[in-house]
């Protein structure tokens, strides 16, 4: 058996080339942590933990605090008990999930293992296509955004919006800049009321645009919403910030509170966590989404790995890197 014989918290602190404006937030720079866990035997692994405060609550000088505390503790203990005791908590998820994947990289290095196979994930040959996302801008901004983004080749394109009319006319009149073979996301980020999405959906229909999900258009807990919206269109509809761990996973798929779910490390606290929400859509025919936050390198692969792995993840939305790239 092993144990964790050491540990360093280091800040990532990288500006945007573009501010990443949504409905709930405007970011002009990454912020976050990297965690390096050192073993016994010589191996190190590595996580990362972006800051998010809109969507977890924590800002970065909380999420140190955790780490440094929860490594001070259990310094020089088994590594498998150490990873049991990170898995008590429900709470500090932000910070959890570069903790839990520094830890589980530094156990596949120590078993000799690819990650995957540490997580007993599968290596399918499927291809999954990444998006890009575009802010919330003005018309002309938004056009000009698209060609360029056109222009790099992307397939899928995430646009993200706030309530009121214009918005929903700010994206059809990309339906003559977009090819048929473009697929196009919509983000309300739970702005949008239950009416106004559904008049969205229905000047959607009407358009050429190939509208691939709508994700969380309504608040987190306007659960009866996201089920009459989910009954009343074949757009599928994503349940996102509604999403922190298993439990509310199990509830918004056993209601059917939206035909999707998109799963993120920094709301569920670390891989294992995710894999569980998976595997339970899988049990119940729902697919899922992998999404990021402003994220590195470091996180990202770790989801990229994750997403490759589990067969019914659909939908990849691993766009960090493009942010500040």
């Amino acid at each position: 058996m092993s144990k964790i014989v050491g540990y360093q918290i280091g800040k990532l602190d990288i500006p945007l080339k573009r501010p990443f404006i949504t409905s709930i937030r405007t970011s002009q720079n990454l912020r976050g942590l990297l965690c390096r866990v050192e073993l016994d035997s010589g191996v190190f692994g590595l996580g990362e933990s972006a800051e998010n405060v809109k969507l977890t609550g924590e800002n970065r000088d909380e999420m140190y605090r955790f780490m440094k505390d929860f490594f001070d503790e259990h310094l020089n203990e088994e590594i498998e008990d150490t990873l049991l005791s990170l898995q008590g908590f429900t709470n500090h998820v932000a910070a959890r999930y570069g903790m839990e994947a520094a830890i589980l990289d530094a156990l596949a290095k120590m078993d000799g293992m690819e990650i995957s196979d540490e997580l007993s994930l599968s290596l399918p040959t499927r291809r999954l296509e990444n998006d890009t996302t575009v802010s919330v801008l003005d018309s002309k901004q938004t056009i000009l955004e698209t060609k360029r983004i056109l222009k790099k080749g992307y397939h899928h394109i995430k646009y993200k919006v706030v309530a009121g009319k214009d918005e929903v006319e700010r994206i059809i009149q990309l339906e003559n800049l977009i090819p048929d073979d473009v697929a196009i996301r919509i983000d309300p980020n739970q702005s949008w009321t239950y009416q106004e999405t559904l008049d969205a959906i229905k000047e959607f229909d009407k358009s050429t645009l190939q509208i691939e999900f709508i994700e969380q258009p309504v608040k987190v807990l306007m659960y009866d919403a996201m089920k009459k919206i989910s009954l009343k269109t074949t757009i599928p509809i994503i349940a996102d910030e509604s999403i922190f761990s298993l439990e509310n996973a199990k509830r918004v798929i056993t209601y059917g509170y939206g035909t999707a779910i998109n799963i993120k490390l920094i709301k569920c606290g670390g891989p294992l966590e995710a894999i569980e929400i998976a595997t339970f859509a899988q049990r119940h025919g729902v697919d899922c989404l992998f999404g990021c936050t402003t994220e590195a390198n470091v996180a990202l692969t770790m989801a990229a790995y994750l997403s490759a792995g589990l067969s019914n993840v659909k939908y990849i939305d691993l766009d960090g890197l493009r942010l500040y790239c």
